[in-house]
C-alpha cells in the first residue's frame, strides 16, 4: 500500500480541467484528514468488553457512560413504543436487559459513526437519505454475518463490523477533490487520478492517524484487491463480500431499501474459497444478511 509520505515525493500533474499541481493537493488532502472528526473511541472499548468470556450489563454501563450522548439515544430507543415496555425505563443497564445485546451493538455503532457518516457528498451516487451512513452500517453488519458464518477462517466478527463500518470512510475527503460535476460512479483509478491514491488507501492512513488496530485497517485498505492482503487476506475478503452483497442490493444508494434482488454466489467466487463459504451454504448466509437488514432504515430513525 502507498503512504501519503512516498507518493509526496514524486510530484506529478493532477488531471482534469483547472486541477492544481499533484503535491499541493495532497497537502489539501492532509488538512481534509486532519478535519475530520475522530472515530468514538467508545467503540473500541465496548468491543473489548464483548470479546471477554463473561460481561454484564454494568460493564457495558462503564464504558456507554462515557458518552453522554451514546446514553441519551439509548434511552430514547429503550422508551420508543418497539419493546412493549410498561413502565419508562431510566436506566443503561435496564435498557440493555430489554433491547438486548444485538440490539445494543447496533445502536453503539450507529451512534458513535453519525458524526463521520451522515456528511452529504457530491459525488459516488449515495442516495441523500443517509445513504452513505447506510452503506456503511449494511456492509459491517453483513461482514460480521459472513464471519460468524465462517469460524474456520479466523475472522473476528466484531472487528471486522468495525472494518465495514469504515470502509469507505476515505470517500469523505475525497469527495471534494473530484471535481465540480457529480458523478454517480466513481472509480479507484478516478480517484487515484485527481490526488495519487484512492478511498482504500486513504482510509488506511486516516485509521492509522487515529490508533485503530491493523486487524481492522487493514482489511479496509484492500477490499478492492484481496488477494493483496497478505496475513489479513481473509479479513479483506470477508469485507470484499459483505460491500459486493450489499451493492447488489444497492444498499445505500436507493431508497426505500429494496432485499428482494437474488444474488448470485458465482460473482463471489474467489472471496467464497478464501473464506471457506461452500456454494450450499450461500442461500442460508444471505438469508441472514437479509434479516439483518430489513431494520437498518428504522434503526437510524430510533437513533
Amino acid at each position: 500500500m502507498t503512504t501519503l509520505q512516498e507518493t509526496n515525493a514524486t510530484p506529478t500533474p493532477a488531471t482534469g480541467d483547472g486541477s492544481p499541481e499533484w503535491r499541493s493537493v495532497r497537502l489539501e488532502v492532509l488538512d481534509q484528514v486532519e478535519d475530520l472528526p475522530s472515530f468514538n473511541s467508545v467503540v473500541l472499548e465496548f468491543m473489548e468488553v464483548t470479546r471477554q468470556e463473561f460481561f454484564s450489563a454494568k460493564d457495558f454501563e462503564a464504558v456507554i457512560c462515557k458518552d453522554q450522548g451514546l446514553v441519551a439515544r439509548l434511552l430514547k430507543v429503550a422508551n420508543c413504543g418497539l419493546y412493549g415496555r410498561s413502565r419508562t425505563i431510566g436506566s443503561i443497564p435496564e435498557a440493555i436487559v430489554l433491547i438486548g445485546l444485538d440490539n445494543l451493538k447496533r445502536i453503539v455503532y450507529a451512534v458513535s459513526s453519525q458524526g463521520l457518516m451522515t456528511r452529504q457528498m457530491t459525488h459516488y451516487g449515495y442516495h441523500e437519505d443517509q445513504g452513505f451512513w447506510m452503506h456503511a452500517m449494511a456492509v459491517g453488519q453483513a461482514a460480521k454475518i459472513l464471519a460468524d458464518a465462517c469460524p474456520d477462517s479466523g475472522v473476528h466478527g466484531e472487528e471486522i463490523f468495525i472494518s465495514g463500518l469504515l470502509h469507505d470512510i476515505g470517500k469523505l475527503v475525497l469527495d471534494g477533490f473530484l471535481g465540480q460535476r457529480p458523478h454517480k460512479q466513481v472509480s479507484c483509478e478516478m480517484e487515484r487520478s485527481a490526488v495519487g491514491l484512492d478511498h482504500c488507501e486513504l482510509a488506511g492512513h486516516i485509521l492509522k492517524q487515529w490508533n485503530i488496530p491493523a486487524s481492522i485497517t487493514a482489511p479496509i485498505a484492500f477490499h478492492h484487491d484481496f488477494a493483496a492482503g497478505g496475513e489479513y487476506l481473509k479479513s479483506a475478503a470477508v469485507l470484499s463480500l459483505a460491500r459486493g452483497v450489499c451493492s447488489e442490493w444497492g444498499v445505500g444508494y436507493q431508497s426505500p431499501l429494496d432485499l428482494s434482488w437474488e444474488v448470485p454466489h458465482d460473482k463471489f467466487a474467489a472471496e467464497m474459497v478464501q473464506i471457506g463459504l461452500t456454494a450450499d451454504r450461500w442461500p442460508g448466509v444471505v438469508w441472514n444478511i437479509q434479516q439483518s437488514l430489513a431494520g437498518l432504515e428504522d434503526l437510524f430513525a430510533n437513533t
